[in-house]
């Protein structure tokens, strides 16, 4: 088995889409996207276009690695940093991807009212870290160890950058992920729980990790 980890080109959206909305559901059965665009056909759509809104954000596709078996793509994450040049706000990325899918303005309104229990568990960052995010692997290739290479990959891409600190964010009862996650040194930082996340998304909350990058 020949495995790869490389930089993903802009021929890459439709399977990063795919890994955006795997990391968005982690271990449940639905995440933020399928609450801000309930329909499948139209979430597709949604998610490509947010891959490639503006010179860069926080899900541009400039951001993602890709993990590689036997040249296939099978699993992804991105790292970023917020303060980098060009960077759009996540909800102007959001908000141009939609309206670019001809999504109305009171669709993305509605859209953004069902996330709102989501975003009470939302922490900021912890000064301007290396973020790490959008990490799923697809089912055939799990169970492989294929993250930790990208992880590690990630991680040194900090370094380089001369971050002091990453973090990644984990929604709460996702264990596997977070041993993969503690296993490349994240530990703890933070914990919020919150009673409209836990009745939305069905999860108590969301897991701050971090590292010092050295």
């Amino acid at each position: 088995m020949g495995i790869s980890i490389r930089r993903a080109t802009h021929g890459d959206v439709p399977f990063l889409a795919e890994v955006v909305l795997l990391a968005s559901r982690s271990h449940l059965p639905r995440g933020v996207w399928d609450f801000l665009v309930p329909d499948d056909v139209g979430r597709g759509r949604f998610l490509a276009q947010l891959l490639a809104t503006g010179p860069a954000s926080w899900c541009h596709w400039r951001n993602f690695l890709v993990c590689e078996v036997d040249g296939v793509p099978a699993a992804g994450l991105s790292g970023y940093a917020e303060d980098e040049p060009d960077m759009l706000s996540e909800d102007d990325a959001i908000g141009q991807a939609l309206s670019l899918v001809g999504v109305s303005e009171a669709e993305a309104a509605a859209g953004f009212e069902r996330l709102g229990p989501f975003l009470t568990c939302l922490m900021p960052p912890i000064g301007m870290p290396w973020i790490v995010e959008w990490v799923a692997t697809l089912p055939a290739f799990r169970r492989r160890g294929l993250v930790d290479g990208l992880l590690r990959e990630v991680l040194a891409e900090g370094r380089r950058r001369r971050r002091r600190r990453a973090q990644i964010m984990v929604i709460d009862g996702n264990v596997s992920a977070q041993r993969v996650y503690e296993r490349v040194g994240f530990v703890v930082h933070e914990v919020r729980h919150t009673a409209p996340f836990r009745d939305l998304m069905g999860s108590p909350g969301l897991v701050r990790l971090s590292q010092r990058v050295r």
